[in-house]
Parts: C-alpha cells; sequence; structure tokens
C-alpha cells in the first residue's frame, strides 16, 4: 500500500511538473510524464503512413509552431519559413546552439563541426570553409575536377557494366562512387574504386547506420544509449559508426607515416583538407597556441565532412533519376535547352547557369522531392525567448522542419507531384526552398553540393538516354519512419548517345 501510495505521489508531482511547463510553451498534444508523446507520435506516424505525415497532422491541429515532448524533453516546431528566417537568420545567436546528445554525442563528444558549439565549432566550421575553398570550391578549379570524376566514373562503368548497348547499374552504387570520390579527392587526395571493399563496407555501415537509428537515438543521453538496457540496441546502430571513424583514423595514420619517413611532402597550404589541417597543427604548435586541432579532432572533422558531403548529394542524384525515369518529357525538355546552350558540340559549364532555367528548376524540385531529413537536427535555447510571439524557455529544443517546408500544400501546390516548373512560374518559390538548412548552421558543403548537382545532371541528359531496368521505380521513400529519407533501390540504364 505504501508502495503505491509512493508511487501515486511521484506521478502526480511530475504530472504538476509538466503541466507548468508545458504553460512556457507553444501548443501541441498532452504528453505523458517520462514517454512525452513518444506514443502519440508513433500512432500518427503508423496512422498517417509517414513521420512526415505525423507532422503534418499536428501543424493542422496547433498551427505552424508547436511543441512535441520527446520523452521529458520539449521539442518546438518551426513549420512555416517567415518564421524560421525571423528566427534563425534574424536572431541567428539565439537559435544557433547544436542540440548534442545520445548519437550526436556519439563519437562526437562535443567535437567535430556537426556537433560542436562556441569557439570550438567556430574555429573549425571557419577553416573548413576556408579549406574548401582554398581547394577551388565556387571556382572553376572545383568544375574540373567534378567533371574528371564524370568522365572517370561512367568510363569505369562502361567498362565493367556494359549490357546490350547501355550502362546498366544499381544508380545508388554510380552516384556513391562518384560523389564519394569528388569528396574523398578534397579529403586525402584519393579516388574510390569499385572493387575498393573498404569503400563497399563504408557504405553499407553508412546505410545500416542511417536506416536503424531512430528517434530515440537522438534524445536518449548517450550513458542510457550505452547503458545494458539498450546496449544490445546500440551494438547494433552504433557500430557502422565506429567503422567510418576508424577509417578516417587509418587514413590520417597512413599520411602521417608518410611524412615522417619523406614519402609525403607538405606544401605551404597542403594539396587537400588532411595537409591543410597538418599544416595548421604544425603552425600553431610553433607559436605555442593552446590549439584544439590535434589528430583525434582531424578524424573527427573528417566523420563529419564525408557523412555530409558524401550521403546528401549522393542520395539526391538518386531521387533525380527516378523523378527523371518518371518523366520522359521532362528530360526531352532538359536537352533540347541544354543543346541550345552548348551547340551541342560541348558539355555543360558553371557558367551555363543563367542561361538553363530549366535546369536550375530541376534541380531546386529534385531537392525538394529528396528533403533528405524527415527529422532535422535540432538547436537549443540557452535563454528564454519568443517564437511567433510565444513563449519558449531557456533548455527547450527548437528546430525547423525542412521536410514539412518542402511539402507544405500553401506554397507548393500539389506537393507529392514532380513538377520543375512551378520554379519557373513563380520566382519566390526558390527562395523558400533550403535544402542545406538555414542560419549560421547551414551546411558548409552548399556551394560543392550545387556545383556536382548542376554539372553531374546537366552533362548526364545530354550524354545519356535514361532507361528502368525491370519495373518502374516509385517516386516513394522506402524509409518514411526514419529520421533520414532514404530513395528507393533501383537500377537503371545509361545509355549513350551519338554524338
Amino acid at each position: 500500500m505504501l508502495l503505491i501510495l509512493i508511487l501515486l505521489a511521484v506521478a502526480a508531482v511530475l504530472t504538476a511538473n509538466l503541466w507548468r511547463a508545458r504553460q512556457k510553451l507553444p501548443k501541441g498534444p498532452t504528453p505523458l510524464p517520462l514517454i512525452g508523446n513518444f506514443h502519440q507520435l508513433f500512432y500518427l506516424s503508423w496512422k498517417t503512413g509517414s513521420l512526415v505525415a505525423a507532422f503534418n497532422e499536428l501543424k493542422k491541429q496547433y498551427g505552424k509552431v508547436f511543441t512535441v515532448w520527446m520523452g521529458p524533453k520539449p521539442s518546438v516546431y518551426i513549420c512555416d519559413y517567415d518564421i524560421a528566417h525571423e528566427t534563425h537568420v534574424k536572431r541567428a545567436n539565439i537559435f544557433g546552439t547544436r542540440y548534442s546528445v545520445g548519437g550526436m554525442e556519439y563519437i562526437r563528444e562535443g567535437r567535430g563541426i556537426i556537433g560542436s558549439n562556441g569557439d570550438f565549432w567556430l574555429e573549425h566550421r571557419r577553416f573548413a570553409l576556408m579549406t574548401l575553398r582554398n581547394f577551388g570550391v565556387g571556382r572553376t578549379i572545383m568544375e574540373d575536377k567534378i567533371m574528371d570524376e564524370y568522365r572517370y566514373r561512367f568510363k569505369d562503368f562502361k567498362r565493367t557494366h556494359f549490357k546490350n548497348g547501355a550502362i546498366q547499374v544499381n544508380a545508388s552504387s554510380i552516384f556513391d562512387l562518384l560523389v564519394g570520390s569528388i569528396i574523398n579527392q578534397l579529403l586525402v587526395s584519393e579516388r574510390f574504386e569499385q572493387d575498393d571493399q573498404e569503400f563497399e563496407k563504408l557504405k553499407t555501415s553508412l546505410a545500416e547506420a542511417l536506416e536503424n537509428i531512430s528517434i530515440i537515438e537522438g534524445f536518449l543521453p548517450l550513458w542510457v544509449l550505452k547503458s545494458p538496457l539498450m546496449k544490445w540496441r546500440t551494438k547494433i546502430t552504433f557500430a557502422p559508426f565506429d567503422f567510418i571513424f576508424e577509417l578516417g583514423n587509418r587514413g590520417i595514420q597512413r599520411r602521417v607515416a608518410a611524412i615522417e619517413n619523406g614519402t609525403h611532402t607538405l606544401s605551404e597550404e597542403g594539396d587537400d583538407f588532411v595537409d591543410a589541417f597538418i599544416v595548421k597543427m604544425e603552425k600553431d604548435k610553433k607559436e605555442g597556441i593552446d590549439s584544439s586541432f590535434t589528430l583525434e579532432t582531424l578524424a573527427i572533422d573528417l566523420f563529419d565532412l564525408w557523412q555530409a558531403g558524401q550521403e546528401t548529394t549522393s542520395t539526391t542524384l538518386t531521387w533525380a533519376c527516378v523523378c527523371l525515369l518518371n518523366h520522359p518529357e521532362v528530360v526531352e525538355k532538359l536537352r533540347k535547352e541544354l543543346t541550345e546552350v552548348t551547340g551541342g558540340t560541348r558539355g555543360v559549364s558553371l557558367t551555363d547557369r543563367t542561361k538553363t532555367p530549366y535546369l536550375n528548376a530541376n534541380i531546386n524540385e529534385f531537392q525538394r522531392i529528396a528533403s533528405i531529413l524527415n527529422v532535422n537536427l535540432f538547436r537549443v535555447l540557452e535563454e528564454d525567448t519568443t517564437i511567433d510571439s510565444q513563449p519558449v524557455p531557456a533548455g527547450a529544443l527548437v528546430t525547423t522542419n525542412l521536410s514539412m517546408l518542402h511539402t507544405d500544400e500553401e506554397i507548393f501546390k500539389n506537393p507529392q507531384e514532380f513538377r520543375p516548373e512551378r520554379f519557373m512560374e513563380n520566382n519566390n518559390l526558390e527562395k523558400r526552398l533550403i535544402p542545406f538548412g538555414i542560419g549560421k548552421r547551414a551546411c558548409p558543403g552548399e556551394s560543392l553540393a550545387r556545383a556536382e548537382l548542376f554539372l553531374i545532371t546537366g552533362n548526364m541528359i545530354l550524354d545519356y538516354d535514361l532507361e528502368p531496368v525491370g519495373t518502374l521505380p516509385k517516386i516513394e521513400t522506402t524509409t518514411p519512419f526514419a529520421p533520414m529519407k532514404r530513395p528507393p533501390v533501383y537500377d537503371i540504364r545509361f545509355v549513350p548517345r551519338s554524338q
């Protein structure tokens, strides 16, 4: 009897505290003590068919800003572009702190470019942006690197996967190797090959991790995830990240050994990201600076840059081909525009961007359809503030849900439909498309990704006819309930066009 009374008293206290906390937050579904709204979110996801559809149901009930309790932690969802711009851009200092708990802390432990904060984040993000810019991101040298990889990759797959007059290949495989090699050249000056077992395991590991991880891993503290109660799941979910991190670590050790034995010479600025980082380390050491640039933090920065630079662009290109396979009339219209621009005698160049409005519109629509994250990374408030005139206390989590913004029926009519013309009919739509995030936490590799999408898509349309293998893949995700929105798995035929 005493135990029951104690439990009832604890439940009463938790319920009262929860009620008081809700008064200081935007509206949302009624949470339960400890588990929050997880049960409602899981039910709505099952009922509507996806996590994004579940959030849209909550938006209909509670408005453009609402609160969902992830266990004992309140998270505020912003589902309106104007509100997102006002908070994340105009008040960037308040909304710029990354919430780094659970899965975000695994390996990183407050370091890296994605999960860190404060001076560490500022230093490492600034260094990454400067280094990428020095290596040609946004300049013609980067175009040359992208096109070299594009030509090499399709020539290589023609050698190994040519069948009945076409390159027949799994779509994600060719784009993984192409985009992976571009980013890897920037990071460690190495190209991946088809028979590279480490790359195959790396891609398999990353895919497994992204498909197995759930919202739970984003909110439970790391010590809970590593506890005996959760260890069985953590071992499966996070083990792939260990492999990816170790792979980068081994590459760093090889480079250090090569520098020490004289087989690799450091230039003044370095030939790739690893070189530039080591140059920075040595400079700080000579100047007696207590530096955060160490071989360990280099491994974590590589871990972040490789995942961000590879997975997002490769996945978007895989989505792009799904869209084009389902709309051959779009391919013909694209090809007509590109042939007029190039005269049919050369490839597409970044200098053609202003002359290719339809290609630009298609790339926008590819990114809108892809909207790779079903749930975006969170920021945490370090002071009390307001969002859309509603109070939000310090400690609350905040996120702008990009997938919801990109499927907002008031902005993008018939959002499930692939229709690139929408961006030509309304020039303001592009401003409301934010696939790289918004504010000071926007993706540092945006310039590189935009160049890759433009050059690879444009030249692919000029060089090849696209054909499905077997059943035409649907423009539907295979992971509607996972944090990341994965494209369908399919094979494609690239039929060389006579020039």
